[in-house]
C-alpha cells in the first residue's frame, strides 16, 4: 500500500460499502484525494485491493453474491466520483479496452482503463463481454492505435482469440492481460503481447507507438478438438447431470440451489477442459479444479461430489477429446 494512503483505508471503506453506505463511501475515497495521492493511487492501492477482499470472502462463503454486487456497485460509484475531476495528460493514442466475449468482470477492466487514462492515453472502453463481430465494425470505425483485452475467466479463452481476430483483421495489435493469462497464454490466444499491470501495459503500448507491430492477418487456428469441445460442453455437462440420477439426491439432498448448480458446474468444468487445451497449459484445468473444490468446502458440499462428477464426465468427454479426458482424471 502506498505511503499517503492510510493503511486501515481498506478495512474502513469495505465496512461503509458493505453496509450499503453509498454517499459515505465514495465520500472516504474522493476526500483521500491530493496531490501525494492521485486517482492512479487510489485505485492500485484501495478500491482494487477492497475488490479483491470482496472476492476473496465470496469465495470462501463470508459474503453472499449480493454483498459483492453491493461493494461492486458501490466501487463504481465511488471510482467514476473520484476521477470526474482529476486532471489528466493532454491525451495520445487511442487504446480500446475491452472484455473478452463471456467475460462479465468489466470493473477491473474498467480500473484498468482508467489507469491508462491516468498515464496520458486516449482511451475507449467497451464494458464486459464485448462480442467479437461487434467490436470489429468499432475498430473498423474508430480506429485505434491497439486493442487491450481483460481476460478474467479461462472460460473467456475462445473470445479473447476472436478479439484477437477482430483486430488483426483490421491491421491493429493486440495487448492481453487479466488474471486468467500469463505471456505464453495470451500469445497462444493470438494476442501480440501480454502485460502484468497497467505500468508494464503503458511500457509496451509506448513501444508500439514508436514502433507498431506487424500483425497477421490470419485468424488463429486452434486445436479442432479443443474447439469441438467447448461447443459441446452444454450437451456433455447435462447428460453428466442426467447419468448420476439418484446421486445427486443423496450427496446433495434437496437442495435445489446445489443441484442446479452442480449442472452448470459439469457444463463449466468441460469447457475449462477445453480452454486448457487450447493454450496447451494443463495448469488452466487444474487451478479451477482447486478453485471449485475450495468453493465447494465453504459451501458445506461433500467433497466427494467433484470426483463423482469427474467420473459421469470422463467417458463423454473422451467422445470428443481423449486428451481432455486425461487432464480430468489428472494424467
Amino acid at each position: 500500500m502506498s505511503d499517503v494512503i492510510p493503511t486501515e483505508a481498506v478495512d474502513t471503506y469495505l465496512e461503509l460499502a458493505l453496509a450499503g453506505e453509498q454517499r459515505r463511501a465514495t465520500r472516504y475515497v474522493v476526500d483521500l484525494l491530493h496531490d501525494a495521492t492521485p486517482p492512479a493511487a487510489l485505485i492500485t492501492d484501495l478500491l482494487a485491493p477492497a475488490q479483491h477482499e470482496v472476492g476473496e470472502r465470496w469465495h470462501h462463503g463470508d459474503l453472499s453474491t449480493a454483498d459483492e454486487h453491493l461493494v461492486t456497485s458501490i466501487t463504481l460509484s465511488s471510482l467514476a466520483a473520484m476521477c470526474a475531476g482529476s486532471s489528466r495528460p493532454e491525451p495520445r493514442g487511442l487504446v480500446l479496452v475491452i472484455c473478452a466475449e463471456d467475460d462479465w468482470h468489466s470493473l477491473a477492466s474498467q480500473m484498468f482503463a482508467e489507469l491508462l487514462r491516468q498515464a496520458g492515453r486516449r482511451v475507449l472502453h467497451l464494458g464486459p463481454s464485448a462480442p467479437s463481430a461487434d467490436v470489429s465494425v468499432f475498430i473498423e470505425r474508430q480506429r485505434p492505435e491497439a486493442v487491450a483485452v481483460t481476460c478474467n475467466l479461462s472460460l473467456a479463452y475462445l473470445g479473447t482469440s476472436r478479439v484477437a481476430d477482430a483486430a488483426h483483421a483490421h491491421g491493429v495489435p493486440v495487448l492481453a492481460g487479466g488474471g486468467a493469462l500469463d505471456l505464453q497464454r495470451a500469445l497462444r490466444l493470438g494476442a501480440d503481447g501480454w502485460a502484468q499491470d497497467s505500468t508494464s501495459a503503458v511500457r509496451v503500448l509506448d513501444q508500439w507507438r514508436a514502433r507498431t507491430p506487424v500483425v497477421d492477418p490470419r485468424p488463429v487456428q486452434h486445436d479442432p478438438a479443443a474447439l469441438a469441445l467447448d461447443r459441446s460442453a452444454p450437451d456433455l455437462g447435462g447428460r453428466a447431470f442426467e447419468e448420476l440420477g439418484q446421486l445427486r439426491s443423496s450427496l446433495l439432498g434437496r437442495d435445489r440451489h446445489w443441484l442446479s448448480t452442480l449442472r452448470s458446474d459439469l457444463v463449466d468444468t468441460v469447457r475449462c477442459l477445453a480452454a486448457a487445451r487450447l493454450v496447451e497449459d494443463p495448469e488452466v484445468f487444474a487451478e479451477y479444479r482447486e478453485w471449485l473444490r475450495q468453493l465447494y468446502a465453504s459451501r458445506g458440499v461433500p467433497e466427494q461430489v467433484l470426483a463423482v462428477g469427474a467420473r459421469a464426465l470422463r467417458p463423454l468427454v473422451a467422445e470428443v477429446d481423449v486428451a481432455a479426458a486425461d487432464l480430468l482424471v489428472g494424467r
